[in-house]
């Protein structure tokens, strides 16, 4: 059974500066209405993300990470010196369950993926970060939408 790149809704980058980098997607690509969230003041000086910075353009959410430079994870050095703010971080795919969350980060791992972050928003969603680099150029996001995950989802038709 094919597991993998069902229902794709995300594509995130890494941003030196997610302000300057809602710049220049509102400028260059027409895309203005953005939902910033100060990642540190949420969930404290521990966040790996500084900001998180998401439109919605038809059914494709745009994701703009901001690394916290304190805290090492896997947005940390995505962007070399030479990049223009951005570099493409991963793809975002939804499952509608638990066991569909399960079941895709078992068959990642059985392919050699390993799942390098995950983790839970409370009633809003479920994720985890495989590590497809290798085989892709990036990582590959699974989230599962809970109980509160239609906020999270507002945009999706």
């Amino acid at each position: 059974m094919n597991f993998l790149f069902k229902r794709h809704f995300q594509t995130a980058y890494v941003a030196a500066n997610a302000k300057a980098a809602v710049a220049t997607f509102s400028s260059r690509f027409g895309i203005a209405k953005w939902d910033m969230m100060d990642m540190q003041a949420l969930h404290g000086a521990a966040s790996p993300a500084k900001m998180i910075c998401t439109a919605w353009v038809g059914e494709m959410m745009i994701e703009l990470i901001e690394p916290n430079p304190a805290v090492p994870s896997i947005y940390c050095g995505w962007n070399a010196p030479e990049d223009n703010n951005l570099r493409l971080h991963h793809l975002g795919f939804l499952v509608d369950s638990e066991h569909a969350l399960s079941e895709t980060k078992t068959h990642l791992m059985g392919q050699g993926f390993p799942i390098v972050m995950d983790g839970s928003f409370g009633d809003v969603l479920d994720f985890a970060y495989a590590d497809t680099r290798s085989a892709l150029g990036h990582y590959y996001e699974i989230i599962w939408p809970k109980e509160q995950g239609d906020s999270f989802l507002a945009g999706y038709r």
